[in-house]
């Protein structure tokens, strides 16, 4: 969300690599059983967690489809691991007053199909999400977008603090392109990126070739599969032996991965923040009293004790940023206050509460585990494990009733962790579609805000009402821990949780 791999085994990489140098030296008359060697390794796989339905990154909202598409096209903005601006596709930003932004577009982009990058695609990339709802919250921000020269203005329909950094989020696009494939477009798409889209199937793996028209400096890797495998030891089994290059692992991994000399392995902080979310919109959510006994009942220690690396939350804003805040009315693990308020509500033992919880990670030990102590004081809860890319779709159209997941932040802006809790970002950040008219109030004040100091004690506040009406449980943060082929150079892992292979290569 924002906030925000094809296994392809190496013997058969090899092999591949043998015979075909064997038939090439062959055609030219050579002696190939002789003198064919194997040519240097430039394919790798990669594994992910998931893989959704649509490579769009504004329409998926997910930050695997963010690294695979990373690949494929430019932003406007990057950042660097402690969310500092770098250069994208703009080369220079300035901010002349409160509601412009200027952007200085770089030279020499193309897109895959041959057309030169004009300032009209560069304007159209932030026009065309009008129409993608998870982007309605951004939008509302814009009052105009113009272009001249190598210019791109950006009018704001009011201050905002954190505007300018929403535009790494926002890819280049042909506008030729996407509007001739309509629909077509998300998952046959088109980027400036130094990688092409070759194969896509959904939830189960994407290959990228490298695009050998690419203008700057070209990728030394030449395909990369991307695979969706969700089991954590699988994925870690996956590097072990060869038949994946890359993959983030569990914790309870990093110790074999450590002392395996055939991998490097790598850890860092992620912004990471796991939640159980509920609808506030539908019951039994729409009652907070209900949504506070479900806080109670959740035993976030010995949860998130279930998987190794993991360090439990008390808000939404990642524990890096300065806003984070630990809010004192956010309930604490009391089976009997959990119990007490489902009674004020008229569940019991003759009329237990009932409902459904969405995952989307197959067997879900965390979630099993609050399960059971639902059912301590009497609550059923059933569990439902949904394709990924179904479980986004449904999410979005209020279809739940309590789901368990997690984002990243992928640009630092502190307003992201807010959205939370503003109706402004109903479906993409703001998943349980809870509304407060004095969170509205302060979050336009943190929006506008100019100083830290200002905008530190409206978070505070926004926390601190969160946090009584509860509309989302904060579980945990984690680390990230990598491992890869130690041959694999030049891999960029970001906080944001981000990774990039577009400067990698095998040595």
């Amino acid at each position: 969300m924002k906030r925000k791999l094809s296994l392809i085994m190496l013997i058969a990489i090899v092999m591949t690599s043998l015979l075909s140098a064997c038939s090439q030296s062959a055609s030219q008359g050579g002696a190939a059983e002789n003198s064919a060697t194997a040519a240097p390794k430039s394919d790798i796989s990669v594994v992910l967690t998931k893989i959704g339905n649509n490579l769009d990154p504004a329409e998926a909202n997910s930050l695997d489809t963010s690294t695979i598409m990373y690949h494929v096209y430019d932003t406007f903005i990057k950042f660097d691991n402690d969310f500092n601006i770098l250069p994208g596709v703009a080369t220079a930003w300035s901010q002349p007053d409160s509601t412009t932004i200027e952007f200085t577009i770089g030279e020499g982009y193309k897109f895959h199909n041959g057309d030169p990058m004009t300032i009209d695609d560069v304007v159209y990339s932030v026009e065309r999400l009008a129409k993608v709802p998870k982007k309605a919250s951004f939008m509302s921000m814009i009052k105009s977008v113009e272009g001249s020269g190598n210019k791109v203005t950006v009018k704001l329909t009011e201050p905002n603090s954190g505007a300018i950094r929403n535009f790494g989020d926002v890819v280049i696009v042909s506008k030729k392109y996407l509007q001739e494939a309509g629909d077509k477009y998300a998952n046959a798409p088109i980027g400036t990126g130094p990688y092409t889209v070759a194969e896509y199937v959904p939830g189960s793996k994407v290959v990228l070739k490298a695009w050998a028209d690419y203008p700057f400096e070209k990728a030394s890797i030449q395909t990369i599969t991307f695979k969706a495998i969700e089991e954590a030891s699988a994925k870690y089994i996956a590097v072990e032996t060869g038949d994946a290059d890359f993959a983030g692992i569990a914790a309870r991994d990093q110790d074999r991965a450590k002392g395996n000399d055939k991998l490097t392995y790598f850890e860092a902080p992620s912004t990471f923040t796991g939640f159980v979310a509920m609808n506030t919109t539908a019951a039994p959510f729409d009652n907070v009293n209900i949504r506070r006994a479900m806080a109670y009942a959740y035993n976030n220690e010995g949860i998130s004790a279930i998987t190794p690396g993991k360090t439990i939350i008390d808000s939404m804003v990642p524990k890096m940023f300065s806003t984070y805040y630990s809010s004192p009315n956010l309930p604490k693990y009391d089976l009997q206050k959990a119990k007490e308020l489902l009674e004020k509500e008229g569940y019991g033992a003759g009329k237990p509460l009932q409902f459904t919880a969405w995952t989307y990670q197959g067997n879900d030990p965390e979630l099993e585990a609050f399960q059971a102590e639902l059912k301590t004081i009497g609550v059923e809860m059933d569990i439902q494990n949904l394709e990924f890319g179904v479980f986004l779709e449904k999410m979005a159209n209020k279809e739940y009733q309590l789901l368990v997941g997690g984002w990243s932040d992928t640009t630092g802006n502190t307003l992201s962790s807010l959205e939370s809790y503003w109706s402004g970002s109903f479906g993409q950040m703001n998943i349980t579609f809870y509304t407060n008219p004095k969170v509205e109030e302060l979050y336009a004040v943190a929006k506008k805000a100019t100083s830290e100091a200002e905008l530190k004690e409206a978070a505070k506040e926004i926390q601190d009402i969160a946090a009584q009406d509860v509309p989302m449980i904060p579980t945990a943060t984690k680390m990230s821990y990598y491992a890869m082929n130690k041959n694999l150079e030049g891999v960029e892992i970001l906080t944001s949780g981000l990774i990039s292979f577009r400067g990698s290569k095998i040595k």
